[in-house]
């Protein structure tokens, strides 16, 4: 029974979360520790459309463009590439008919997710990232690729969270060491 539960201990201790400091992720009563940019659509915060509560609300204000989104955050420490950081966040959005927008997760300037969405769908998405530990640039963005006649949109997004699993490297030892020190 002592080998599985040392075994037990040994797994657990192997992969251990690290707190990341993703700022106001839930965005519950503002927008406050995210850069905000736009050529054209607002960004703002929406009190009670969130997945629960608040939300950063992206929309469409009779001007066609981009808005985004910025934090840089650090998600645990980026030693020899051993841990992986598990980003997530949720979107919903609302389009009128003929509107055709895009949203675009990048991280780091590297584009990690993007989807182009041409019909209504108000049930929340979860967009699930991963990259190694370390310091981040997490930059969410809403496009206008086409308006329809009496055009509108908007997204919401909610929940951004990153946490950090590292990887503790194994400490070779025999069985008869181990067995030893519980002897």
């Amino acid at each position: 029974m002592r080998p599985l539960l040392l075994l037990a201990a040994l797994a657990l201790l192997c992969a251990a979360p690290v707190s990341a400091q993703v700022l106001n992720g839930d965005f519950t009563t503002s927008i406050a520790s995210w850069t905000t940019s736009s050529t054209g659509p607002s960004v703002s915060h929406h009190p009670s459309n969130g997945n629960p509560g608040g939300a950063a609300y992206i929309f469409y204000n009779w001007t066609a463009g981009n808005a985004s989104l910025m934090q840089t955050f650090n998600c645990g420490t980026s030693h020899d590439g051993g841990g992986n950081c598990a980003i997530s966040l949720d979107y919903r959005y609302y389009l009128s008919a003929g509107t055709e927008i895009q949203v675009v997760v990048e991280i780091d300037n590297v584009v990690v997710y993007t989807v182009n969405l041409t019909s209504e769908n108000s049930q929340w998405i979860t967009v699930p990232l991963a990259v190694a530990c370390g310091s981040h640039d997490l930059k969410i963005t809403a496009n206008t690729i086409t308006m329809g006649s009496f055009g509108s949109w908007s997204v919401f997004v909610d929940n951004v969270t990153a946490e950090c699993t590292e990887i503790v490297a194994d400490e070779s030892q025999t069985w008869g060491a181990i067995k030893g020190i519980y002897r």
